[in-house]
């Protein structure tokens, strides 16, 4: 350091110890505190890309309804669809409706449909439709990228929360907010033997759609 900012700092009362253990100390800081910030910045835009996704897929089932009626004319009798099945339905219902780049046969009888950001794999089952959407355009079952949905799904009464449009997956929920983390089977937590974590997206829809604190955030299934 050149003598006359030297003697600048001991103008204003520093010495040259006190400026590196003061720099030392915002060094210290920022790594405690940069980490932090950065996976709530992660945490923010993925959650706004689980709402867009969410909005965007329900104006498309409201379209379509406009003009293919209601949503159970498309449905057809209970049972596990092929993937030629499947693919049909989006093709007719779906589509038409939703902006995309491109669609393919992605895992067993599952279509999955590429957005411009992420992709959703679609099927249906005998209890109605199975909706997962990934964030980063890969299928990865980690609860950071992976959130599922449901369409038009046979749940209790006291489960089902619009007749026909897309919903967080809460099918076999028994309506108590804590189970959303704590159930045996979907239960969105570090240590659930269920790996799918089902009740994750229902969880942050419940949470005013923000990540909550005890989310299993950094779990690799």
């Amino acid at each position: 350091m050149k003598k006359q900012n030297i003697l600048q700092l001991k103008k204003f009362g520093f010495t040259l110890a006190e400026v590196l253990i003061t720099l030392g100390v915002i060094g210290v800081v920022a790594a405690l505190t940069l980490p932090s910030v950065v996976a709530n910045y992660q945490k923010q835009k993925t959650v706004s890309f689980v709402k867009k996704f969410y909005n965007e897929i329900n104006n498309a089932i409201k379209l379509s309804v406009a003009e293919n009626g209601d949503v159970d004319l498309w449905m057809q009798p209970a049972h596990d669809n092929s993937y030629q099945e499947n693919l049909e339905f989006v093709k007719n219902y779906i589509l038409p409706y939703i902006k995309y780049d491109h669609y393919e046969n992605c895992e067993q009888e599952r279509v999955c449909i590429y957005l411009p950001y992420g992709l959703f794999m679609y099927r249906v089952d005998r209890n109605g439709g199975d909706i997962t959407f990934f964030v980063n355009r890969k299928i990865e079952y980690q609860p950071k990228n992976y959130f599922m949905f449901q369409f038009n799904k046979k749940n209790t009464d006291q489960n089902l929360d619009g007749k026909g449009i897309v919903e967080p997956y809460s099918f076999a929920w028994d309506g108590n907010y804590l189970s959303l983390k704590n159930a045996v089977w979907g239960g969105c937590n570090e240590n659930a033997t269920d790996a799918r974590l089902a009740y994750c997206t229902k969880w942050i829809q419940m949470n005013n759609w923000e990540i909550p604190k005890d989310y299993p955030w950094k779990r690799i299934n």
